[in-house]
């Protein structure tokens, strides 16, 4: 068997626990060492195959060095994975686009047309939230020291025609330099809610509260 298909082997072995292991760092996590393992047993199998049978051994040398090649260099890169060396940089989620959840109104459940919405919510690192109501009205959504928000909402308009209507209640993560009202196309939704106009409830009893940013 020439050297050149030797050193093909050997490098498509390497290459595939290299790639997997910083495209995927996840599951590569998880699977690349266990893997890597059943990589080098079935090269080995491989191998007492073609040492037994001399018709078959150019032909099964090409697996059998990329088996172990691809055993080698999982179980290398799973050692420095578990060591923290050249790790691929992963920011937490909570970090990245905070963590919020929609405490009132409940899910499913009814809404007069002025209401308040409030939760908790993790900042994020970078950017800002976003309540969007009805998929027009926005605020601006700062959470207290102690993670809780809520904030004076209008759910459609004051109509008995809008009685029993669906409207949905999300919270954006987006970047900082977004302006409503146009929800931008790097924004996270973190989290969602669909809320019911009480058909008994569509007139404010109050002084309105108003959205904060309406399209027009």
């Amino acid at each position: 068997m020439g050297i050149t298909i030797r050193i093909m082997a050997a490098a498509c072995g390497v290459a595939v626990a290299v790639a997997w292991g910083y495209s995927d760092s996840d599951l590569s996590d998880k699977y690349l060492g266990p893997v890597s393992l059943f990589a080098g047993f079935a090269a080995l199998a491989l191998l007492v195959v073609s040492l037994s049978n001399k018709s078959t051994q150019s032909r099964l040398m090409p697996f059998v060095i990329a088996g172990f090649s691809l055993m080698t260099a999982g179980l290398a890169v799973s050692l420095v994975r578990q060591t923290g060396v050249a790790t691929p940089a992963r920011t937490p989620l909570a970090v990245s686009y905070g963590m919020v959840h929609i405490n009132h109104p409940v899910d499913g459940g009814f809404t007069p047309t002025c209401t308040t919405v409030s939760g908790t919510a993790i900042p994020p690192g970078a950017g800002k939230l976003w309540l969007v109501v009805g998929g027009t009205g926005v605020h601006d959504l700062r959470p207290a020291h102690d993670g809780t928000w809520k904030v004076p909402v209008r759910v459609g308009v004051e109509d008995p025609r809008d009685a029993d209507h669906d409207y949905d209640v999300k919270v954006y993560w987006v970047p900082g330099h977004a302006t409503p009202p146009a929800v931008p196309a790097e924004a996270q939704l973190l989290d969602e809610i669909f809320v019911v106009k009480d058909p008994a409830k569509t007139a404010c009893a109050a002084a309105e509260p108003t959205n904060t940013h309406t399209p027009g």
